[in-house]
């Protein structure tokens, strides 16, 4: 079970910062040149999760044994550069129950804005489904 308890739940904001070599990796691996001044649109994942402040695997006692990934959605204001500092802040939107055959699911809905740490101005808002299976 998810409870609802955890429904407009908001983390205290973490930091984070683009890792220079990995976006280098990134884009060589795209065939793009690895100079470009921005980071991949979907680079951002890599900084966010567990290692970075916010488990919600643990929070919501989620096994992984139990979780499926229901999907992300992103939403760009202004591109990330490799070495912007970005502040983020995490909420968890909805917590919705529903029966299936195989037993019950929790559907999680949770924002991550991303924020630049030096202006404030808002980057990124990324929201990522977690789906819960009801196994035993």
């Amino acid at each position: 079970m998810v409870s609802k308890v955890h429904e407009g739940r908001e983390y205290p904001p973490f930091r984070i910062r683009p890792d220079r070599e990995l976006v280098r990796k990134y884009w060589t691996s795209m065939g793009v040149d690895p100079e470009r001044r921005e980071v991949p649109l979907t680079y951002l994942i890599f900084l966010r999760g567990e290692s970075q402040g916010v488990d919600l695997f643990r929070d919501l006692d989620i096994p992984r044994r139990q979780a499926l990934h229901g999907g992300q959605r992103y939403e760009w204001f202004a591109p990330v550069g490799p070495d912007d500092e970005l502040d983020v802040v995490v909420r968890i939107d909805r917590v919705l129950e529903k029966a299936s055959k195989s037993g019950p699911l929790w559907f999680v809905d949770a924002t991550y804005e991303y924020r630049n740490a030096g202006s404030g101005a808002l980057v990124l808002k990324e929201v990522t489904r977690l789906i819960k299976r009801g196994l035993q």
